[in-house]
């Protein structure tokens, strides 16, 4: 699963004082990670939001995260990655949170894809 790489260049990129880039590495990872079980689910997840992409998965797969969780995600990067210079602060226990979040979504999905 390339996820791991997504992440491993997450933590790189944050390393290097991007949030930006980081924060879409975080996103492209949990949204490969819900999009490889739902097609191994048979379900069909034409999202790029994560909360929709949890929503989307059956009730008995979601992974242990969850939707406060996911919806401040996605609230925080859409203020961080917008074009508005200034929009939020970058709090960095919001980043290590998201990192942790991404890791939980990664090892959920490999958990799950092995089972199926």
């Amino acid at each position: 699963m390339r996820v791991r790489e997504l992440l491993d260049d997450a933590e790189r990129t944050r390393k290097n004082g991007d949030v930006k880039e980081f924060l879409n590495f975080v996103k492209e990872s949990m949204v490969s990670s819900f999009k490889a079980c739902l097609s191994k689910l048979g379900v069909s997840a034409d999202y790029d939001n994560t909360l929709k992409l949890y929503l989307t998965t059956p009730y008995m797969y979601r992974p242990s995260v969850g939707e406060p969780e996911l919806e401040e995600f996605e609230f925080r990067y859409g203020l961080i990655t917008s074009n508005e210079v200034g929009a939020i602060d970058v709090d960095e226990r919001f980043l290590d949170a998201s990192l942790e979040l991404a890791e939980r979504i990664y090892f959920w999905a490999e958990s799950l894809t092995k089972k199926l």
